[in-house]
């Protein structure tokens, strides 16, 4: 007779019985519900294994049949914490680590995205769902969150939302993109903006005004309908390069006084664990501060001198303050110039700048800057050729080419 192994044991002791009615105790200890482990009989004795929790009822049941019980072998969790017993410091650090793993499994920590889409935008979706770090994990709504993101991301096949633990899984699956045809739709091709043309590079269409010349906004450039000179047109799809010259003029201001906002406040900072791809946060609550500059920046992890594959991330939020500004005439001037680069750099990267004049107007209060720009660049808009509208461009067509037409037909 032999009992299955199931379930989680503290432990167990192993015993020896001889002498006795031993199958009679042992059926008593089964129909009391008492799980005895590895039952077998040799040279006159039962063999078999209990837990720690049920040896002394088992041997009062020996005792009951005549049994000479003899406890053997004991193993488990019971007697290992039984031998360390009077280590309050280790039960402590244990129990203190065990509420700190309920607290974090009521709520989010940790979300993580695969599929091939934008996590911003599947972040922004989650939020407006309330699935955010730091949300209680009971009240999260799944079903919410998948319908909301199979309407918002485009092209979307599959989605899974779950939470296991702590952590949110988000899986986006979209399907199999349509390939991009290319268009061949005729076109004209106009200008842009105001401006005099300094050059062009037509590569299909034909040029309907000449360098030097000025245009205005939505004229004709180059044209996507050419006469064959057999009285017919050919419409094409047109290419070309315009380069126009235009001026244009931008002011900037400084004051000599300023009220400005500057990161240097009381810091939050907070700690990440990064183990691969997923990340565990060295902290309670939710990663934020409002009103704060955020950086972030990432170390290795050694022990005893040795890199090792883990990762801290530190976050820091440092507070910004007011602060009041007073510049002298000298550094309004280099703010300027500053701005100044910023603007060249954000919105004429494309073109070319042939000459800038500069002129500063000191006041009371600051300085202005007023620039005046002449700037070189490709002017040329593409339109779609709308059939309804065209017109044959007069073609002048030789006598004798029609005699010879006329004759033939």
């Amino acid at each position: 007779m032999k009992t299955e192994k199931t379930g989680l044991n503290f432990g167990l002791v192993g015993f020896s019985g001889l002498g006795g009615f031993q199958e009679k105790m042992l059926s008593e200890l089964l129909d009391n519900e008492i799980r005895v482990y590895g039952v077998r009989f040799a040279e006159g004795k039962i063999y078999g294994a209990v837990s720690p929790f049920d040896y002394y009822r088992t041997a009062k049941t020996a005792r009951k049949y005549g049994v000479k019980l003899r406890a053997e072998e004991r193993h488990g969790l019971y007697f290992t914490l039984l031998k360390y017993r009077r280590r309050i410091g280790l039960y402590m650090g244990f129990l203190v680590f065990a509420a700190m793993l309920a607290v974090l499994q009521t709520r989010v920590q940790d979300i993580s995205i695969t599929g091939d889409v934008h996590k911003a935008q599947v972040l922004n979706i989650l939020e407006d769902c309330g699935i955010t770090v730091g949300a209680p994990t009971a009240s999260l709504n799944i079903s919410r969150a998948e319908q909301k993101l199979m309407l918002e991301v485009e092209n979307c096949a599959w989605v899974d939302v779950s939470c296991v633990g702590f952590r949110v899984n988000v899986r986006v699956e979209k399907g199999i993109e349509k390939p991009e045809i290319e268009d061949k739709q005729p076109r004209n091709i106009v200008a842009s903006r105001p401006a005099q043309i300094v050059r062009q590079i037509v590569r299909d269409g034909a040029s309907v005004v000449n360098n030097g010349s000025g245009v205005n906004t939505g004229d004709l450039l180059v044209s996507g309908t050419v006469p064959d000179g057999r009285d017919k047109i050919l419409f094409v799809r047109s290419d070309a390069e315009i380069i126009g010259e235009w001026t244009e003029t931008q002011e900037f201001f400084v004051p000599f006084t300023e009220n400005v906002s500057v990161a240097d406040g009381n810091k939050k900072v907070f700690k990440w664990l990064i183990l691969g791809d997923d990340e565990y946060p060295l902290f309670l609550g939710k990663a934020v501060s409002d009103n704060s500059l955020y950086v972030e920046e990432t170390s290795l992890v050694r022990i005893f001198g040795q890199e090792t594959s883990m990762l801290i991330k530190t976050g820091t939020f440092t507070e910004y303050t007011e602060k009041t500004i007073t510049r002298s005439s000298e550094a309004a001037a280099s703010e300027l110039k500053k701005q100044k680069e910023n603007f060249e750099q954000n919105f004429y990267s494309d073109y070319e700048i042939i000459d800038v004049v500069e002129k500063f107007y000191p006041a009371e209060d600051g300085i202005r800057l007023e620039l005046e720009y002449t700037l070189q660049g490709d002017i040329a808009k593409p339109v779609i050729i709308e059939y309804d509208d065209t017109e044959l461009p007069p073609v002048s067509i030789d006598n004798t080419d029609k005699t010879e037409s006329q004759a033939d037909s």
